[in-house]
């Protein structure tokens, strides 16, 4: 009976954590957090295999999308195929998917197990202390961020427009 409480609690922190993941706050950019024009701030964190990675390994290299999701939150997994796609055409050129598991109620045998079931080829990041997350204002997912060569904010999102490949592709011919 405790076991049962305490995951209905856990259910619910999730549910409140996901407070962005609404349809209707898929429409409407986030209020807050980094936005477009930033320096994307520096982290270290640990991919879901133990590797630490640091963002500003790929400053002056690569574009780069970070894409902070849950695999609980059902628009995170919609938008998995959209980021295989993109992942695919782009990888070769200067573009980079980041993707960054917020953690929160989602523990990492279970991110592995999405990795596998979903196919997902880009890195997965565990922000298990929700650092990176707070470091960027997510307080609701999916959030997407687009980071040029330079480190400064192209876009943030709750969603990716349509014309992302369109952000891509100037950012790749800016060189």
């Amino acid at each position: 009976m405790v076991k049962r409480i305490i995951c209905i609690l856990m259910v619910i922190a999730g549910f409140c954590f996901a407070a962005g993941c609404g349809q209707e706050q898929q429409q409407a950019p986030p209020s807050v957090g980094l936005m477009k024009g930033q320096l994307a701030p520096d982290f270290t964190i640990q991919d879901i295999d133990g590797k630490e990675f640091t963002l500003s390994s790929l400053r002056n290299k690569s574009n780069v999308l970070l894409v902070f999701w849950a695999t609980w939150c059902p628009y995170c997994i919609q938008e998995v195929p959209k980021l295989k796609k993109l992942h695919s055409k782009y990888d070769a050129k200067d573009l980079k998917i980041i993707s960054i598991n917020v953690a929160s109620n989602d523990p990492l045998p279970r991110v592995k197990a999405a990795q596998q079931k979903l196919g997902m080829p880009y890195p997965i990041l565990y922000d298990k202390t929700n650092i990176v997350s707070r470091m960027y204002g997510v307080q609701g997912i999916p959030v997407s961020i687009v980071i040029d060569r330079k480190g400064t904010i192209q876009f943030r999102g709750f969603q990716m427009p349509e014309t992302i490949d369109a952000l891509f592709d100037q950012l790749i011919k800016a060189g």
